[in-house]
């Protein structure tokens, strides 16, 4: 090959190259562009109430950018307000691409004290920063926290401490009303009763005002005032959900002649929106109405009642009367999305109560798709192996909670709920092991080092270090 000819193959590789290297260079502002455009879309959808427009846009905004703070906060949004338990994933998920900061954190607690994770709500917290546990926010979410545990006394020393930032608050005022009532000290429950009808009288305090009374009337047992109360609270223009079912629970109470008549008046204005099916379907099946809940959610169009979390108050409903061939149907060829873990673990429910011995091997199986599932997320395994816990299947919860114990971050939950498994079982053997694993991820805490210490003399192992 002559020297030109050499010459203009390697111009031509160059010219190549640098073409190359241009279209890779360009591809990032252009992926930045369309994510910022998916972002900006998705906020849109969600200002106007689009949850399912706005869901779909953040996620593939997520997928431009997997570290996208903004989609994944309106992911967040999107699963509270669907009332899906997919929240805690997602602030979990702001949590870890925000690290060292304490708000992601302090929202995550809020967020799984709503759903009942107490164990993660916990977690959250204790990894917030020292220098931020005095703020208002984090006080409120510890106070909520231990509202959840029924630990009030708890609860009052937050408030008080909020109160102490902000002394003219009288959110946190009618907070800490809330918290002396159920208390029910003595002189102190008619001084708290009295700042709540103070409250009462303000507008943007009335419903919350109301709300602490009724809880504290019914306390007491005075059903003609609880009744007032809770009628006064569903009349009211700025009523919420939560409201209507305070007023729906009065009437059932009672036994009065309108509740079927206001059930199913809220049924038909809950009908085209599947956060509010899953709430009003959630309450019927804790109050002993699973079957009007199975009549009502099969009377739906699919499309709600397929949407999650419709599935999750369905299945909790055929679970209570044991329907399982139709709990089949449900979980069998689905998808949850996010909680593709639950629907899994469901499934295997179902092979486990009918012919558990015929279908060991599919429900062994199926166990295993529901643990993998979890993506070896911490959180996802702590919710996993709770529903389990309450479903008595001790060894599959003690399983996802080892998992998510030797994991090397958020393992304080999984630690928790095994040292309460194990304590109740007086099963030392394995409390020795939890110890030594509370040990190996906090080896300054003299408490864990103390644990490991007699629970290893107790078993007569590891003397030497013991000692």
């Amino acid at each position: 090959m002559s020297a030109k000819a050499r010459s203009k193959l390697v111009l031509l590789a160059a010219i190549v190259l640098a073409g190359a290297a241009l279209a890779w260079f360009a591809r990032q502002p252009f992926r930045h562009w369309q994510e910022r455009r998916l972002v900006k879309a998705a906020e849109g959808f969600l200002k106007n109430g689009d949850l399912r427009g706005a869901y779909l846009s953040s996620r593939e905004a997520l997928l431009k950018n997997p570290r996208s703070i903004a989609a994944c906060s309106i992911a967040a949004q999107v699963a509270e307000r669907e009332q899906s338990p997919a929240a805690i994933l997602w602030r979990q998920q702001l949590a870890e691409l925000q690290p060292g900061s304490s708000q992601p954190l302090i929202a995550l607690a809020a967020t799984a004290t709503r759903f009942g994770e107490t164990f993660i709500a916990e977690q959250a917290l204790t990894q917030v920063r020292v220098a931020d546990r005095k703020s208002i926010g984090f006080l409120q979410a510890a106070a909520g926290l231990a509202i959840a545990l029924k630990q009030y006394a708890a609860a009052e020393q937050q408030f008080q401490k909020a109160l102490e930032l902000e002394p003219k608050n009288e959110a946190l005022q009618l907070n800490l009303a809330t918290v002396q009532l159920a208390l029910a000290r003595p002189g102190q429950a008619e001084k708290a009763r009295a700042v709540l009808e103070t409250l009462r009288a303000k507008p943007q305090f009335h419903q919350d005002a109301v709300r602490a009374i009724l809880g504290d009337t019914r306390l007491h047992g005075d059903s003609a005032r609880a009744m007032q109360l809770a009628t006064e609270l569903n009349q009211d223009a700025q009523a919420t959900l939560g409201d209507r079912l305070l007023y729906l629970d009065e009437l059932q109470h009672a036994g009065n002649k309108d509740f079927a008549a206001e059930l199913s008046k809220l049924q038909e204005a809950a009908a085209t929106r599947p956060e509010i099916v899953y709430a009003v379907m959630t309450w019927m099946n804790a109050h002993g109405l699973a079957a009007q809940s199975i009549r009502w959610c099969e009377s739906l169009p699919a499309k709600i009642r397929t949407q999650i979390p419709v599935p999750l108050a369905e299945a909790e409903a055929r679970t209570a009367l044991a329907d399982w061939k139709q709990l089949r149907e449900i979980v069998r060829d689905s998808d949850w999305g996010d909680l593709e873990f639950l629907r899994f673990a469901i499934h295997a429910r179902v092979l486990c109560e009918t012919d558990a011995q015929k279908r060991r091997a599919e429900f062994r199986a199926m166990w295993e798709r529901a643990t993998n599932a979890t993506r070896g997320n911490p959180n996802a395994l702590v919710m996993l192996g709770r529903l389990v816990n309450g479903w008595g299947w001790k060894q599959e919860a003690s399983e996802v909670w080892w998992l998510a114990a030797r994991n090397g971050t958020g393992q304080r939950a999984a630690l928790k709920a095994l040292f309460q498994t194990y304590s109740a079982e007086k099963n030392t053997r394995e409390l020795y092991r939890v110890a030594r694993r509370v040990y190996e991820v906090e080896p300054g805490n003299p408490i864990a080092k103390n644990n490991v210490a007699s629970l290893a003399l107790l078993l007569g192992e590891d003397e030497p270090e013991a000692h």
